[in-house]
């Protein structure tokens, strides 16, 4: 028998999109839409909410008042991770947050080993939810360390940030010689003529194109 998932993947993706666009599509099954409305609010409830227990209370609450559905607090957990894994709710997000989402899941953990008195097993617990907490902590200040500050004055010159300052008339002079030079030098014309072109032209080009053809 096929699981809710197995189902769910069977179905082709514009139905999908347009069930979760419109909240109704007649090529879906009815089971497979209850399942999939349950996924959806599980990553609705999950986006504001990242601690699994309490998000599981929220979903439970909400599948009985809209659904009419009774449904376990341990199901709807296993909802909200469907939801996370179906959606792929979290691949951007940063690690930060996944150490708070454990830190959360250790502290949970810690209250189940408290109530079977297992106070080791509850230390365990809220010993990895402080380190996750911690890390979360060093994840954040290292972020805000990372900024760049960049200072931008109307008054700071080119010159003081260590460039040296270039005339543009200077920077078009020397491309149209280097037009020029590469036009009379192709010219079907005598070197002296080019030469003398050259000098005409006012191009300072002209003595080095002189000691090169004398080579």
């Amino acid at each position: 028998m096929k699981s809710e998932i197995e189902k769910l993947d069977s179905i082709h993706p514009d139905l999908i999109s347009a069930f979760l666009t419109n909240g109704e599509c007649d090529g879906i099954p009815k089971d497979v839409k209850l399942f999939l409305q349950q996924l959806q609010w599980s990553a609705e409830i999950f986006e504001h909410e990242r601690n699994i227990t309490r998000a599981a209370k929220k979903l439970k609450l909400r599948i009985n008042a809209e659904q009419r559905i009774k449904i376990e607090e341990r199901t709807c957990m296993a909802r909200i991770y469907q939801a996370i894994n179906y959606f792929q709710v979290d691949c951007n997000v940063p690690i930060k947050v996944w150490e708070s989402n454990f830190a959360n899941k250790y502290e949970d953990l810690a209250k189940l080993c408290a109530l079977n008195r297992d106070y080791k097993g509850m230390k365990s617990c809220y010993d990895a939810a402080l380190e996750c907490r911690r890390r979360s902590s060093e994840i954040a200040e290292a972020d805000r360390d990372l900024g760049v500050l960049f200072l931008i004055s109307p008054e700071l010159t080119p010159e003081e940030l260590g460039f040296s300052k270039k005339s543009l008339k200077d920077i078009a002079a020397k491309h149209n010689q280097g037009f020029y030079v590469t036009l009379i030098d192709s010219l079907p014309i005598e070197q002296k003529e080019k030469k003398r072109l050259l000098r005409d032209a006012d191009i300072q080009e002209a003595e080095i194109v002189e000691e090169i053809q004398n080579d």
